[in-house]
């Protein structure tokens, strides 16, 4: 029998992950996409933004001799918690050290959260084996974007980089004000969700910008956040990352994705990309329809899975707008 422990991540874990994880997703790239191009590592500024939102909920396998043999990340927003980059390279795979990852990340995050998700590729079919065997269920898919800025300009010029009202440049207490805001517009959306880890982390890491829209009387209408910067070494796609795009319920959702829309462009475009990816899931078909109006194209879908025992209503349609990757 195979040996191991599991054990938090630290900083001097993060070398190893970058090289297991660049490894084993190479792998399943040759395998799933023919692709036969080595995978880049992420970068070390990238893992520790990563493992920064929740510090004690990312884990490492180590084997008796000390070798890292497989990682798993996760993080909360509020109520609602996910387990995202998780890996264990090919020769030690089928020992068991996957199930006891998953197994210690979903015990960390249902002592902090209410929901409970994950992302898997269509193609990897044993992954959706193993966390149905968690307690995991389908929920609707991810859709995953891009939008050519180039090709956007026409909609989106002439916003002027001055006018663009931006977080980070906001003094300390009114930064409060607005990060009680998120909140509620976040809870508004899904009880208890909380972006604003993610808008303080974008901001201390300095790996982006988050923009703001704001109503005739001065009250937050919605927010979007904009990463700019690389998850792999060497990067030179080209792409800018639309983490989080979301607006207070009951608003003029069409205007206000338009004004947070336009200034994501002119940060993105001001900072040399070419490219603006996202994602949603197709709950939220309303905020998609938008999403497709502006010029986003879809390049991929990916399996989105929840605890049984997470909130019905992320099981029907929804009519707001709650542009992310990982929530509800």
């Amino acid at each position: 029998m195979f040996e191991f422990s599991i054990r938090r991540i630290t900083e001097r874990d993060l070398s190893a992950v970058a090289e297991i994880e660049a490894g084993v997703f190479t792998d399943w790239y040759r395998v799933h996409r023919r692709d036969p191009h080595p995978l880049a590592e992420r970068t070390l500024e990238e893992l520790r933004y990563a493992t920064s939102f929740d510090p004690d909920g990312n884990f490492v396998a180590v084997s008796e001799e000390g070798a890292i043999v497989g990682f798993i990340l996760s993080r909360t927003w509020g109520s609602v918690g996910w387990f995202g980059t998780f890996g264990v390279p090919t020769q030690f795979q089928g020992l068991g050290i996957g199930k006891a990852l998953v197994r210690q990340a979903v015990g960390y995050l249902g002592s902090r959260a209410s929901v409970i998700g994950l992302e898997t590729m269509p193609e990897s079919g044993s992954n959706i084996g193993l966390y149905w065997g968690s307690g995991f269920v389908l929920g609707y898919p991810t859709v995953i974007l891009e939008l050519s800025l180039v090709r956007a300009a026409e909609r989106f010029n002439g916003f002027p980089l001055d006018a663009v009202a931006a977080f980070g440049e906001r003094p300390p207490s009114e930064r409060r004000t607005l990060l009680a805001q998120m909140r509620d517009i976040g809870h508004s959306i899904v009880p208890g969700l909380d972006y604003t880890p993610e808008v303080e982390a974008i901001d201390s890491h300095s790996f982006g910008e988050t923009v703001l829209s704001f109503g005739p009387g001065g009250e937050l209408d919605g927010f979007a956040v904009l990463r700019t910067a690389p998850f792999r070494r060497g990067d030179v796609s080209g792409r800018a990352y639309l983490n989080i795009l979301a607006v207070r319920p009951g608003r003029g959702s069409e205007s206000v994705v338009l004004d947070l829309l336009k200034q994501v462009w002119t940060l993105a475009t001001a900072r040399g990309f070419t490219k603006l990816m996202t994602g949603l899931s197709a709950r939220y078909q309303g905020a998609l329809g938008l999403l497709f109006q502006s010029g986003f194209r879809g390049v991929r879908a990916a399996i989105r899975m929840v605890r049984r025992s997470t909130l019905r209503e992320l099981f029907e349609p929804s009519g707001h707008v709650n542009v992310s990757r990982w929530a509800g």
